[in-house]
């Protein structure tokens, strides 16, 4: 496991290296990370997605794996802010942001080093599941807490202009369809998903927040353990009470105990949220990956 989670774990230090020590122009993270989001990544995920096979009997189980706990995990979180009335509302929505979203780049790239391409393919399809639902919810947090009326043409509007949330929708659509895409497409496509990875890690990298200014230890720490201690946990629970097949747990499991997502710190800035809780969430949660995703993968294992 050390040899899948250690090559991320390097090309996210080297960003930090090259941020902090300024091997690069300044301007070269907000291109970088502008290309990636908008053009490398959605092609990662439009290519990944159309590949997969949406009528197996597996979505349906992967789908209760996943989306299943993540209620439960926003859920907690929302009773859990009920009970801390002196945070203020922007923290709240990063809270929510912090206990849901995955981070994509992460969980592509060690799925494709630490599992046989059958299991890294639910992984890609937990992807492909949860990612409308966790923008669902992130845009619903961030506009009841920004003091914005709540409404659905506004989540539809903020979704709808969402390049993950598009790149993934036409990826399930074209998939449904049966149709193929010419191969030179589809090697173009492929090759720009390998860019956006490598690109993308150094993004997260050079956007980790190591300074104690500001921080709200209470908030960070709630936030950290429902994303990826409960979260995965819950997983387990729900694999187990309905018998889901090992390769469909395995991969939920996987996909629930992902730290959360660097874009979650760039729909805080654009929405209102605490950019600075956002920054040392995604800090935090990176580091600690390194122990909780193996810790809550042998506990599954342990648990089958």
């Amino acid at each position: 496991m050390l040899a899948a989670i250690l090559p991320v774990f390097l090309i996210i230090v080297l960003g930090v290296a090259i941020r902090r020590y300024q091997w690069l122009p300044e301007e070269f993270f907000p291109s970088i990370e502008k290309f990636s989001y908008n053009i490398a990544f959605p092609a990662l995920l439009f290519a990944g997605t159309a590949r997969l096979d949406f009528h197996s009997a597996k979505v349906g189980e992967l789908a209760l794996a996943t989306l299943l706990p993540t209620a439960l995990v926003t859920v907690a979180s929302v009773l859990g802010l009920l009970l801390t009335r002196a945070l203020p509302d922007a923290s709240r929505s990063s809270v929510v942001q912090g206990a849901v979203r995955p981070n994509t780049y992460f969980g592509v790239a060690v799925s494709a080093l630490l599992f046989e391409p059958p299991t890294a393919a639910l992984v890609m399809l937990s992807l492909a599941l949860c990612l409308p639902a966790v923008n669902v919810i992130s845009v619903i947090a961030l506009s009841w807490w920004s003091g914005t009326p709540v409404n659905a043409a506004r989540v539809a509007a903020t979704l709808a202009r969402n390049p993950i949330i598009q790149s993934t929708l036409a990826g399930v659509g074209f998939s449904l369809s049966g149709l193929a895409l010419p191969a030179p497409l589809m090697n173009t496509l492929d090759i720009l998903g390998r860019a956006a990875l490598c690109l993308g890690l150094i993004c997260v990298g050079s956007g980790l927040v190591f300074s104690m200014q500001g921080l709200r230890p209470v908030a960070l720490g709630f936030t950290s353990v429902l994303k990826l201690l409960a979260l995965p946990l819950f997983a387990a629970k729900v694999c187990l009470m309905f018998a889901v097949s090992a390769p469909v747990a395995l991969a939920a499991c996987f996909y629930c105990a992902l730290p959360t997502a660097p874009n979650a710190y760039i729909m805080a800035r654009q929405m209102g949220g605490d950019t600075r809780l956002m920054a040392a969430l995604i800090t935090l949660q990176t580091g600690l990956a390194a122990l909780t995703v193996p810790l809550s993968l042998g506990f599954m294992r342990w648990l089958a």
